[in-house]
């Protein structure tokens, strides 16, 4: 076998072990395709094309599936809520109550 056509077999081979399982999904393929194309322009001896062939089926076979990036939940923003100066809320609650208060006495009395 040409070292060139070893070199590149192990160059993606080594990669494969590197790289994340979408990456590792294409590559198998590309391996697979390389391997292929090898043995069938009789570039592999017949001393290694049945351990080779059997070596890329085996990865074939434990191929990770490539799933879509989820992205990581965050948690719900807290509840907004609008800041009254708590002087202002207790005058003007009271001085309504007050009003309302004095008004219905007025109106019942006469």
């Amino acid at each position: 076998m040409a070292r060139a056509d070893a070199a590149s077999l192990i160059t993606l081979a080594d990669r494969i072990a590197r790289e994340g399982p979408c990456a590792q999904a294409r590559d198998i393929q590309a391996l697979s395709a390389r391997r292929i194309a090898l043995v069938n322009a009789h570039r592999v001896p017949a001393a290694l094309a049945e351990s080779l062939s059997s070596g890329v089926n085996l990865l074939i076979e434990q191929t990770p599936p490539c799933l879509p990036d989820v992205p990581v939940a965050q948690p719900p923003p807290p509840p907004t809520t609008t800041v009254v100066p708590s002087g202002e809320e207790n005058q003007q609650g009271q001085h309504d109550n007050g009003k309302h208060h004095r008004k219905h006495h007025d109106e019942g009395g006469d």
